[in-house]
């Protein structure tokens, strides 16, 4: 097992929170899976293989929201098509865009993997496109970090379960912190933030990162 953590930067990403349904929030920070999409998108590997891709390969995630220009909302119609009556159904939502989000992505995961993960970084050969959570969010910019250390702390960065938040050890000025459901647990994410824990929890370069099982424990969640 080996970690890295690499840089990535899109134009606008939009990641669709869980909770929402007219008004389209988006999470400040990528989650797990979609940094599991991230990362398959530069192998090529399809959105239903995602998770056996994340389990084959020990993937151990999470993301740092470094900086942002701000919050815009925009207007936008969807066209699902009814199978039933032949048609487009025509409905206007709106949807909350990060603009020039830039994250860090701390990985953990099989040596093999990061080998070849940092080639396609250093070389940007990807086999499909990487977007931002949404195939209107386009990459801005990536690459790599030369030095990321795998460790279990009691402080860390990025997106952590409300029920093992014991407060904060670092705010600085612009800090911003939301209270997000993401499957079904609560999660606090934080922009210039560092969380104290009440357990010792997994971190490359101080970011809380996740394992496939922890993304089923939180699917299986505390939320009725």
């Amino acid at each position: 097992m080996e970690a890295h953590t690499f840089l990535i930067s899109f134009f606008t990403a939009h990641f669709k929170r869980h909770e929402t349904k007219k008004f389209r929030s988006s999470y400040f920070l990528p989650p797990p899976t979609v940094i599991w999409g991230i990362i398959g998108a530069m192998f090529g590997i399809e959105r239903e293989e995602l998770e056996n891709f994340a389990k084959e390969n020990s993937l151990i995630v999470g993301a740092e929201l470094c900086d942002f220009k701000g919050l815009a909302t925009e207007k936008a119609t969807l066209m699902p098509w009814d199978k039933e009556n032949r048609i487009f159904i025509r409905t206007v939502e709106d949807f909350e865009f990060l603009i020039e989000p830039h994250y860090r992505i701390g990985i953990y995961a099989k040596e093999n993997l990061i080998e070849e993960l940092k080639e396609k970084i250093e070389n940007k050969n990807f086999e499909f496109d990487i977007y931002g959570g949404i195939s209107d969010c386009f990459l801005k910019d990536i690459k790599n970090e030369k030095k990321a250390e795998f460790m279990e702390k009691t402080e860390a960065k990025g997106m952590i379960p409300a029920d093992i938040i014991a407060g904060f050890s670092q705010i600085t000025e612009g800090s911003k912190i939301i209270r997000v459901l993401y499957l079904n647990t609560f999660f606090y994410q934080g922009f210039k933030v560092e969380f104290k824990v009440k357990e010792p929890i997994k971190t490359v370069n101080g970011i809380a990162v996740w394992s496939v099982d922890d993304v089923e424990r939180f699917r299986k969640g505390n939320v009725e």
